[in-house]
């Protein structure tokens, strides 16, 4: 009889630590904030991003974008895809607990959430090949500006839906808007809050290769000239509405002709646009390169950026101006 006594109150216990668990799950998308959206990662191993000082941001779980770039003597559509695999494959149910652990797991675990995959294409308007793909990794290894992580939003949600008599979502919800509840003001009170974490530094790191094809696109005897990029970049808020960013790139780093670039710039933000200017070396030419750009916000997690800057010229030419439109889609919450 004691033996059958232990194993029941080991039983309620178990149950009730499953129970806590299973309470303390969250979905991590739900909480998604509309806020600096960074580059494609494959967009920027073709030399297509808008800007070449990238954003430090954390990457939105998915993104589409559709570009059309404009150099003298030719213009060029393009488009990409950027996922998140833990997104993918619906990695978004965990523990809050677990996620907001400084263990070397919960915080290997915040890298895999923020780490994600993309492709791109775009004619091949310069060497008479008929298309040129990228394909690219970033991750995001420090995030400050993580609501789930230093901001109450799911704990003020969850209570919000609660205090009016709405059903706890199930763990595979990942929109819980719709539901008679306005959570409007909770999400843009953390967004205030993230955007007021001043002096906080935001890293991220990426990989890209591109190629031009010959014959099949995605048979590798149809590859050629293919480059390696590798970055690094950080994003510092001096505010809620100004960022310092620095970025560092190797260029065609398995290649004779591999070089460094560096760049410093500044974001200031408004709550219609975005502001970029930029300063950067590219040890390809060995100049000084100036860029700027514009980022509006539209309905529905969209939003549009026109950008203009120079870039090396072919061989010794001076060096050339490139204009760009880029129209995104991507996942977050939004009004």
């Amino acid at each position: 009889m004691r033996r059958l006594a232990g194993l029941a109150v080991m039983g309620a216990l178990l149950a009730s630590g499953a129970a806590r668990a299973q309470d303390d799950n969250i979905n991590l998308y739900r909480y998604v904030l509309d806020v600096d959206v960074p580059e494609s990662p494959a967009l920027v191993a073709l030399e297509q991003a808008p800007l070449r000082v990238l954003l430090g941001a954390a990457p939105k779980p998915v993104m589409a974008t559709v570009l059309a770039s404009a150099a003298p003597g030719a213009l060029s559509p393009g488009l990409s895809l950027d996922i998140a695999p833990y997104f993918l494959f619906g990695g978004g149910i965990r523990s809050l607990s677990s996620y907001r652990s400084n263990s070397v797991a919960g915080r290997l675990m915040r890298v895999l959430t923020k780490t994600t995959v993309s492709a791109a294409l775009i004619p091949d308007t310069t060497d008479g090949g008929p298309w040129r793909v990228g394909f690219g990794l970033r991750t995001t290894f420090h995030d400050p500006h993580d609501p789930v992580l230093n901001s109450a939003l799911p704990e003020r949600v969850a209570e919000e839906l609660e205090r009016h008599g709405v059903p706890r979502p199930a763990d595979s919800d990942e929109d819980v808007s719709g539901r008679g509840v306005d959570l409007s003001a909770l999400f843009d009170e953390a967004g205030r809050a993230m955007r007021s974490r001043s002096g906080d530094i935001q890293v991220s790191a990426g990989w890209g290769v591109s190629a031009r094809t010959e014959g099949g696109v995605f048979t590798g005897e149809g590859l050629r000239d293919t480059r390696h990029t590798f970055w690094m970049t950080g994003q510092a808020a001096l505010g809620r509405r100004f960022d310092v960013l620095a970025t560092v790139q190797g260029l065609d780093v398995f290649d004779s002709g591999r070089a460094l670039l560096a760049g410093v710039g500044v974001q200031r933000k408004t709550s219609v646009a975005d502001f970029r200017a930029e300063l950067t070396y590219d040890g390809t030419d060995e100049r000084l390169h100036p860029g700027a750009a514009i980022d509006v916000k539209l309905p529905g997690c969209t939003s549009a950026i026109a950008s203009l800057a120079t870039a090396p010229g072919t061989s010794e030419d001076d060096p050339v101006l490139r204009g760009q439109l880029q129209l995104r889609w991507y996942f977050a919450r939004c009004r």
